[in-house]
């Protein structure tokens, strides 16, 4: 016997499940015949390049409608000049998505006047990969963690805020380091470049994604060592180097690391502005979601040495929430002891 309340049920569900199929097929409608650009806030060739071209590559299908997708280089201002055109000036239509470095996401909170846009309300999509930063060094006297106390160790950097720079700053203030920071490099690349001509000890801020793509080789045959990494968590393909996170004594220490570091648990994420379409925003989701376990993608991705261990949107949103709920004296001593009180 068939039951009122079972008739009830079963209407319920058909007509949430036609509200989905009409927002799959709104969704459909819209992006069909058009083209989804990702901006990528650093040049070509770039780690950052490559995973979202790869990305690109195959998350096109799987967006109702097909639509094309396409990458636009945008570098500048260590990755936020393409999340502030992303969150400010692109149109909220779903056709524009962001992949830059996570650390921009805590510019607003930290350099106020650097940054406009505030990533609680931007549409996440989700990361790739998690990482971590590593300090790595050309010196031959530099082998271990205990090593780095030893004298004072010049590393290099782009400027005063970059990543090799902050991590010098942080590892000097609270854990008593000597890094003497040389900064007015135009890249990294020039940093590992003065660094093999033995200007420079070493160089911090460097993603173990980049470790692995570009640098693995010296590192099998003992050109280069990895004695510290920087992170919330210990990075996979560097399980056995000791973590920032293993010196944290206390609890205000380890806030102050978890503010700088929590972004490199969504190491390359895909975002958009505040305010897509509901249905677009979940057609998007679903789409990353299908491409970063595709196996074609996933092959690709490992012929190029390329992570992937994806974060989904919900817990990239959290991990953004929680920093920003950080108490104001913790913020303050941040950026005192990054100099960046006039900011």
């Amino acid at each position: 016997m068939i039951r009122l309340r079972d008739l009830g049920f079963a209407a319920a569900v058909c007509a949430a499940t036609s509200v989905q199929g009409a927002a799959a097929q709104d969704a459909a409608d819209f992006f069909r015949g058009k083209v989804v650009r990702i901006v990528v806030g650093y040049p070509p060739g770039s780690t950052f390049d490559l995973y979202a071209r790869t990305l690109g590559r195959h998350m096109g299908q799987y967006i109702p409608g097909a639509p094309g997708v396409i990458v636009q280089n945008m570098p500048g201002a260590g990755g936020i000049n393409a999340v502030s055109y992303a969150a400010k000036v692109a149109a909220p239509d779903g056709l524009t998505l962001a992949l830059s470095n996570p650390q921009s996401t805590t510019t607003p909170l930290l350099e106020p006047k650097s940054a406009n846009y505030d990533p609680r309300t931007f549409t996440w999509i989700g990361s790739v990969s998690d990482d971590t930063t590593a300090c790595a060094f050309w010196a031959k006297d530099i082998k271990t963690i205990d090593d780095l106390k030893k004298r004072d160790i010049v590393i290099g950097a782009t400027g005063s805020t970059g990543g090799s720079a902050i991590d010098g700053k942080i590892l000097n203030t609270i854990f008593g380091y000597r890094f003497r920071i040389v900064t007015g490099y135009r890249g990294m690349f020039e940093v590992r470049l003065a660094a093999e001509r033995g200007e420079l000890d070493g160089q911090c801020g460097l993603p173990g994604s980049t470790i692995k793509v570009d640098l693995q080789q010296q590192v099998s045959d003992g050109k280069i060592v990895i004695p510290l990494q920087l992170g919330i968590r210990r990075n996979p393909d560097l399980r056995d180097v000791p973590n920032i996170s293993d010196l944290a004594k206390s609890d205000d220490e380890r806030d102050i690391i978890r503010v700088l570091y929590a972004p490199l648990s969504y190491m390359r994420p895909v975002m958009g502005p505040e305010g897509i379409p509901a249905d677009r925003a979940q057609a998007l989701r679903a789409a990353f979601d299908e491409a970063v376990r595709d196996p074609v993608f996933l092959d690709e991705m490992a012929k190029q040495r390329l992570d992937v261990r994806p974060v989904s949107h919900g817990d990239i949103l959290a991990t953004v929430n929680a920093i920003y709920a950080t108490p104001a004296p913790t913020i303050a001593r941040i950026r005192n002891l990054l100099g960046l009180e006039d900011r």
